[in-house]
């Protein structure tokens, strides 16, 4: 069935208009197909699985359940190149160096910049020190009782992903002042856990054993921790996280991962946005806040979308947010295999931020002043962002004094 519905959301043939990029076509070049008897050539093969964001927004709307990114995933899997060996290196041994290599990235001149990694340095110019957002909102009240009355005294453990645990520790600084105010009374219990890499943009990249050893690792220090309960502050690692369970049940991908199925609910029951557990908290805005301030909802936020109710919530009328969500268009691996796609794709989402916020129509009175709840999605905004973009997670807003 070739119906198209995934024509409706795929950011890469709305930003293009080019139907060859759409998971249609990826579909049908790298199934089986009744058209076709013919092999795809290696180059060919390399060329389609280069070209795919991994937002997912394909497989809601597809009558058949069929998962592009997983086909893709899977293709560069079984070709893989020197892109995929730079991004493992990138992300399972070089996080700790984030912050250094940000703070080189503003020192390279776009002119200068090797080909192909002029959108990566710009991602990371956008996480040097010093570049965050200044915080402007006190938080007045906690919902301490309806966090009590839901969790009790269960011990709790904060998964910081390889941004808020590399070049944006403030953030998790931030997220843990926050659940410290909830924490309140005696047996208020805030773990730590020896965690890395979610291992979301591994399996997306078309490396699989890497993305069970990093799963694999979350797990157990899951369990040495006690089986609390893990709060995240990234969408992205929070969908990554959820695939745990969810790839065992689906596919048998995610089998022998957890010791048996009642410890795989558990895992699955024990995962939250920080966003939902703050929800009936009140806030102030202070000196410096904007007048109006934009919302950018990743594409793997959680269905209810708990960081968007909260900070609309805390922010009211002060947030806006584009009529249609768009994808920022970063991509994982994209962002050396297909660079010029991404920014494309970028260009289209700040346009739609700008249809919410006015920016570029009254500079000097609305800023291109943008937050969300995903660190790739900071990253990419901030690299295809005006000059003048404000970019930030919600969690820099948060005054902590």
């Amino acid at each position: 069935m070739l119906c198209g519905c995934c024509l409706e959301l795929c950011p890469l043939f709305a930003a293009t208009n080019r139907e060859e990029l759409s998971p249609r076509a990826k579909a049908l070049l790298a199934g089986p197909s009744k058209f076709s008897a013919a092999t795809l050539s290696e180059d060919a093969v390399a060329e389609l699985a280069s070209l795919c964001l991994a937002c997912g927004k394909c497989e809601k709307l597809c009558p058949q359940g069929v998962s592009v990114p997983r086909l893709v995933a899977r293709l560069r899997a079984e070709h893989p190149d020197f892109r995929q060996w730079l991004w493992k290196q990138w992300v399972t041994r070089l996080a700790p160096y984030w912050s250094l290599a940000a703070q080189g990235a503003a020192l390279v001149p776009d002119m200068l910049a090797p080909a192909g990694l002029g959108l990566a340095l710009k991602a990371l110019r956008g996480l040097r020190p010093g570049k965050g957002l200044r915080p402007w909102l006190t938080i007045t009240k906690f919902p301490t009782e309806a966090y009590r009355q839901e969790y009790g005294d269960r011990p709790v453990v904060l998964f910081d992903g390889c941004v808020g645990s590399g070049p944006r520790k403030a953030w998790a600084d931030a997220a843990r002042f926050l659940l410290r105010g909830l924490l309140t009374g005696p047996g208020a219990d805030l773990a730590e856990a020896n965690f890395s890499c979610c291992g979301s943009t591994l399996g997306v990249a078309g490396l699989p054993e890497d993305q069970e050893r990093a799963r694999r690792a979350n797990i157990e220090a899951w369990r040495k921790a006690g089986q609390p309960l893990i709060v995240t502050y990234c969408a992205t690692c929070c969908a990554g996280l959820a695939d745990y369970a969810a790839a065992g049940a689906a596919s048998g991908a995610g089998a022998g991962l957890f010791a048996d199925a009642e410890e795989e609910a558990l895992w699955a029951a024990s995962l939250t946005p920080l966003s939902a557990l703050l929800a009936g908290a009140t806030a102030k805005a202070g000196r410096g806040a904007p007048t109006v301030v934009g919302w950018h909802r990743s594409c793997h936020a959680d269905p209810g979308d708990a960081d968007f109710t909260l900070l609309s919530d805390l922010l009211g009328t002060r947030l806006r947010t584009p009529a249609k969500a768009s994808c920022c268009g970063f991509g994982g691996i994209m962002q050396l295999s297909a660079p010029q796609l991404s920014t494309q794709v970028g260009a289209a989402c700040w346009d739609g931020q700008d249809s919410a916020l006015g920016f570029s129509a009254a500079p000097d009175v609305v800023g291109a002043y943008v937050l969300t709840g995903c660190s790739g999605c900071v990253m990419q905004l901030c690299a295809t962002g005006p000059k003048s973009a404000r970019v930030g997670h919600w969690l820099e807003i948060i005054k902590r004094d």
